[in-house]
Protein backbone atom coordinates (compact mmCIF):
# COMPACT_ATOMS: atom_id res chain seq x y z
CA UNK A 1 0.00 0.00 0.00
CA UNK A 2 1.04 3.68 0.01
CA UNK A 3 3.03 4.76 2.47
CA UNK A 4 0.37 7.56 3.08
CA UNK A 5 -1.81 4.92 4.75
CA UNK A 6 0.66 4.34 7.50
CA UNK A 7 0.90 7.68 8.64
CA UNK A 8 -0.60 9.87 10.99
CA UNK A 9 -0.81 14.06 9.94
CA UNK A 10 -1.31 16.32 12.85
CA UNK A 11 -1.42 20.27 13.65
CA UNK A 12 1.54 21.36 16.14
CA UNK A 13 3.18 23.89 17.63
CA UNK A 14 7.21 24.52 17.83
CA UNK A 15 6.92 25.88 21.44
CA UNK A 16 10.79 28.03 21.16
CA UNK A 17 9.73 29.69 18.20
CA UNK A 18 5.67 29.94 19.05
CA UNK A 19 5.22 27.89 15.10
CA UNK A 20 2.19 26.45 14.14
CA UNK A 21 3.86 23.40 12.03
CA UNK A 22 1.96 20.19 10.06
CA UNK A 23 3.39 16.79 11.59
CA UNK A 24 3.54 13.42 9.72
CA UNK A 25 4.15 10.73 12.23
CA UNK A 26 4.82 6.91 11.04
CA UNK A 27 1.64 4.63 12.72
CA UNK A 28 3.21 2.68 16.05
CA UNK A 29 3.07 -0.73 13.60
CA UNK A 30 5.02 0.98 11.21
CA UNK A 31 7.63 2.84 13.13
CA UNK A 32 9.89 -0.35 13.20
CA UNK A 33 9.64 -1.33 9.97
CA UNK A 34 12.88 -1.68 7.77
CA UNK A 35 11.24 -0.99 4.68
CA UNK A 36 8.92 1.68 5.24
CA UNK A 37 11.29 3.75 7.76
CA UNK A 38 14.03 3.27 4.31
CA UNK A 39 11.25 5.06 2.84
CA UNK A 40 10.34 7.56 5.08
CA UNK A 41 13.84 8.76 5.36
CA UNK A 42 14.46 8.89 1.73
CA UNK A 43 11.42 11.27 1.68
CA UNK A 44 12.74 13.21 4.76
CA UNK A 45 16.29 13.71 2.79
CA UNK A 46 15.04 14.21 -0.45
CA UNK A 47 12.56 17.23 0.52
CA UNK A 48 15.36 18.19 2.28
CA UNK A 49 17.30 18.56 -0.52
CA UNK A 50 14.59 20.09 -2.81
CA UNK A 51 14.43 23.58 -1.60
CA UNK A 52 11.85 25.92 -3.97
CA UNK A 53 9.37 28.12 -3.17
CA UNK A 54 6.46 26.11 -4.20
CA UNK A 55 7.51 22.68 -2.84
CA UNK A 56 6.44 22.59 1.05
CA UNK A 57 9.34 23.18 3.06
CA UNK A 58 10.69 20.46 5.77
CA UNK A 59 11.77 22.02 9.25
CA UNK A 60 13.16 18.75 10.97
CA UNK A 61 13.16 14.90 11.10
CA UNK A 62 13.33 12.95 14.26
CA UNK A 63 13.67 9.03 14.30
CA UNK A 64 14.10 7.22 17.15
CA UNK A 65 12.60 3.02 18.40
CA UNK A 66 8.62 3.11 17.81
CA UNK A 67 8.47 6.65 16.80
CA UNK A 68 9.04 8.67 13.29
CA UNK A 69 8.15 12.03 12.14
CA UNK A 70 8.71 15.07 9.92
CA UNK A 71 7.79 18.23 10.96
CA UNK A 72 7.06 20.63 7.79
CA UNK A 73 5.46 23.86 6.72
CA UNK A 74 1.50 24.11 7.59
CA UNK A 75 -0.58 24.87 4.96
CA UNK A 76 -4.34 26.92 5.89
CA UNK A 77 -5.73 26.62 2.36
CA UNK A 78 -6.40 23.34 2.26
CA UNK A 79 -5.41 21.46 -0.98
CA UNK A 80 -6.81 21.66 -4.79
CA UNK A 81 -8.69 18.09 -4.00
CA UNK A 82 -10.78 20.03 -1.79
CA UNK A 83 -10.98 23.12 -4.30
CA UNK A 84 -12.12 20.99 -7.44
CA UNK A 85 -15.10 19.30 -5.71
CA UNK A 86 -16.51 22.06 -6.09
CA UNK A 87 -16.22 21.94 -9.72
CA UNK A 88 -14.31 23.63 -12.42
CA UNK A 89 -11.56 26.59 -11.87
CA UNK A 90 -11.49 29.66 -13.80
CA UNK A 91 -8.70 29.35 -16.26
CA UNK A 92 -6.89 32.28 -14.76
CA UNK A 93 -6.92 30.90 -11.44
CA UNK A 94 -5.66 27.55 -13.14
CA UNK A 95 -3.06 29.20 -15.19
CA UNK A 96 -1.59 30.51 -11.88
CA UNK A 97 -1.78 27.09 -10.23
CA UNK A 98 0.10 25.59 -13.25
CA UNK A 99 3.32 28.14 -12.77
CA UNK A 100 3.71 27.47 -9.52
CA UNK A 101 3.36 23.47 -10.01
CA UNK A 102 5.21 23.13 -12.96
CA UNK A 103 8.13 25.63 -11.66
CA UNK A 104 8.33 23.06 -8.29
CA UNK A 105 8.00 19.86 -10.39
CA UNK A 106 10.94 21.11 -12.66
CA UNK A 107 12.91 22.10 -9.93
CA UNK A 108 12.46 18.42 -8.80
CA UNK A 109 13.29 16.81 -12.21
CA UNK A 110 16.38 18.96 -12.35
CA UNK A 111 17.56 17.12 -9.39
CA UNK A 112 16.86 14.02 -10.75
CA UNK A 113 13.52 13.49 -9.03
CA UNK A 114 10.55 12.08 -10.18
CA UNK A 115 7.77 12.86 -7.83
CA UNK A 116 5.41 9.64 -9.09
CA UNK A 117 1.73 10.53 -7.34
CA UNK A 118 1.19 13.98 -8.88
CA UNK A 119 -2.71 14.34 -8.12
CA UNK A 120 -4.95 17.03 -6.33
CA UNK A 121 -4.53 15.99 -2.63
CA UNK A 122 -0.98 16.20 -2.92
CA UNK A 123 -0.87 20.33 -3.89
CA UNK A 124 -1.25 22.34 -1.16
CA UNK A 125 -2.71 25.37 -0.85
CA UNK A 126 -1.85 28.54 1.03
CA UNK A 127 -4.41 31.37 2.20
CA UNK A 128 -3.54 33.18 -0.64
CA UNK A 129 -4.19 30.01 -2.93
CA UNK A 130 -0.66 30.06 -4.02
CA UNK A 131 0.20 26.05 -4.64
CA UNK A 132 2.63 24.19 -3.19
CA UNK A 133 3.92 19.99 -3.99
CA UNK A 134 3.68 18.25 -1.50
CA UNK A 135 3.90 14.35 -0.65
CA UNK A 136 7.44 12.77 -2.09
CA UNK A 137 6.73 9.79 -0.24
CA UNK A 138 7.16 7.70 -3.16
CA UNK A 139 9.20 9.58 -5.13
CA UNK A 140 11.63 8.04 -7.40
CA UNK A 141 15.67 9.84 -6.84
CA UNK A 142 16.91 8.68 -10.77
CA UNK A 143 20.29 8.76 -9.07
CA UNK A 144 19.80 5.87 -6.94
CA UNK A 145 19.18 2.75 -8.32
CA UNK A 146 15.21 0.82 -7.03
CA UNK A 147 13.94 -2.36 -7.91
CA UNK A 148 9.78 -2.02 -8.54
CA UNK A 149 8.39 -5.18 -8.10
CA UNK A 150 6.47 -6.20 -11.58
CA UNK A 151 2.47 -5.96 -10.42
CA UNK A 152 3.28 -3.29 -8.15
CA UNK A 153 1.85 0.23 -9.15
CA UNK A 154 3.72 2.66 -7.66
CA UNK A 155 1.08 5.67 -7.95
CA UNK A 156 -2.34 6.77 -7.63
CA UNK A 157 -4.47 4.38 -10.14
CA UNK A 158 -6.44 7.32 -11.22
CA UNK A 159 -3.41 9.29 -12.26
CA UNK A 160 -1.13 6.68 -13.05
CA UNK A 161 0.73 6.87 -16.57
CA UNK A 162 1.20 3.60 -18.69
CA UNK A 163 4.66 3.06 -17.64
CA UNK A 164 4.06 3.42 -13.71
CA UNK A 165 1.49 0.69 -14.16
CA UNK A 166 3.92 -1.77 -16.38
CA UNK A 167 6.32 -1.31 -13.62
CA UNK A 168 8.54 0.15 -16.52
CA UNK A 169 11.37 3.02 -16.33
CA UNK A 170 10.01 5.92 -14.83
CA UNK A 171 11.30 9.29 -16.13
CA UNK A 172 10.40 12.81 -15.32
CA UNK A 173 7.51 12.30 -18.50
CA UNK A 174 5.70 10.07 -15.89
CA UNK A 175 4.86 13.36 -13.62
CA UNK A 176 4.50 15.33 -16.89
CA UNK A 177 1.57 12.68 -17.76
CA UNK A 178 0.36 12.88 -13.77
CA UNK A 179 0.33 16.99 -14.92
CA UNK A 180 -2.09 16.44 -17.90
CA UNK A 181 -4.54 14.66 -15.80
CA UNK A 182 -4.33 17.04 -13.03
CA UNK A 183 -4.75 20.06 -15.62
CA UNK A 184 -7.39 18.68 -16.94
CA UNK A 185 -9.35 17.63 -14.08
CA UNK A 186 -9.02 21.32 -12.79
CA UNK A 187 -10.04 22.92 -16.00
CA UNK A 188 -13.31 20.33 -16.29
CA UNK A 189 -14.53 19.94 -12.97
CA UNK A 190 -13.85 15.62 -13.05
CA UNK A 191 -10.67 13.31 -13.87
CA UNK A 192 -10.42 12.70 -17.15
CA UNK A 193 -11.00 8.88 -17.06
CA UNK A 194 -14.15 7.84 -14.33
CA UNK A 195 -12.55 4.42 -13.47
CA UNK A 196 -13.87 3.10 -10.84
CA UNK A 197 -11.99 0.74 -9.78
CA UNK A 198 -8.02 0.36 -10.01
CA UNK A 199 -8.90 -2.15 -12.88
CA UNK A 200 -10.87 0.35 -14.93
CA UNK A 201 -8.19 3.05 -14.25
CA UNK A 202 -5.59 0.91 -15.46
CA UNK A 203 -7.47 -0.11 -19.11
CA UNK A 204 -8.29 3.64 -19.71
CA UNK A 205 -4.54 4.47 -19.00
CA UNK A 206 -3.38 2.15 -21.48
CA UNK A 207 -5.98 2.34 -24.24
CA UNK A 208 -8.87 5.00 -23.80
CA UNK A 209 -8.57 8.28 -25.45
CA UNK A 210 -8.35 11.48 -23.18
CA UNK A 211 -11.73 13.35 -23.73
CA UNK A 212 -12.18 16.39 -25.64
CA UNK A 213 -12.26 19.43 -22.53
CA UNK A 214 -15.64 21.05 -23.45
CA UNK A 215 -15.19 24.22 -21.70
CA UNK A 216 -11.71 24.82 -23.34
CA UNK A 217 -11.28 23.00 -26.55
CA UNK A 218 -8.41 25.12 -27.87
CA UNK A 219 -6.34 23.34 -24.81
CA UNK A 220 -6.74 19.82 -26.10
CA UNK A 221 -3.74 19.62 -28.43
CA UNK A 222 -1.63 20.12 -25.39
CA UNK A 223 -3.53 17.57 -23.16
CA UNK A 224 -3.57 15.17 -25.87
CA UNK A 225 0.40 15.39 -25.81
CA UNK A 226 0.88 15.59 -22.28
CA UNK A 227 -1.14 12.17 -21.62
CA UNK A 228 0.29 10.51 -24.80
CA UNK A 229 0.37 7.09 -24.13
CA UNK A 230 4.18 6.92 -25.13
CA UNK A 231 6.30 8.78 -22.62
CA UNK A 232 8.57 9.67 -25.97
CA UNK A 233 5.40 11.68 -27.56
CA UNK A 234 5.01 13.66 -24.62
CA UNK A 235 6.50 17.10 -23.59
CA UNK A 236 10.24 16.57 -23.14
CA UNK A 237 9.87 18.83 -20.03
CA UNK A 238 7.84 21.09 -18.01
CA UNK A 239 8.58 24.15 -19.39
CA UNK A 240 8.00 23.09 -22.86
CA UNK A 241 4.26 22.19 -21.43
CA UNK A 242 4.14 25.61 -19.82
CA UNK A 243 4.90 27.26 -22.74
CA UNK A 244 2.28 26.01 -24.74
CA UNK A 245 -0.08 26.71 -22.22
CA UNK A 246 0.99 30.18 -22.19
CA UNK A 247 0.98 30.32 -26.24
CA UNK A 248 -3.25 29.14 -25.98
CA UNK A 249 -3.36 31.74 -23.45
CA UNK A 250 -2.47 34.62 -25.38
CA UNK A 251 -4.25 33.54 -28.60
CA UNK A 252 -0.93 32.21 -30.69
CA UNK A 253 -1.25 28.48 -32.45
CA UNK A 254 0.84 25.48 -31.14
CA UNK A 255 3.89 24.93 -32.58
CA UNK A 256 3.20 21.55 -34.85
CA UNK A 257 5.51 18.67 -33.24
Amino acid sequence: SCPAERLLSHRAVQPLVEREVAIKIVLPQYADHPDFIRRFEAEAQLVARLEHPYIVPLYDYWREPGVAYLVMRLLRGGSLEDRVRAGPLALETVAVLLEQIGAALHAAHRAGVVHRDLKPSNVLLDEDGNAYLADFGIAKNLNVAEQTQVGTIVASPAYASPEQIRSQTVLPQADIYGLGVLLYELLAGEKPFPGPTPIDYIQQHFSAPLPALVAHPELDPLLRRATAKDPAARYPDVPSLLADFRRVLAGRPLPTV
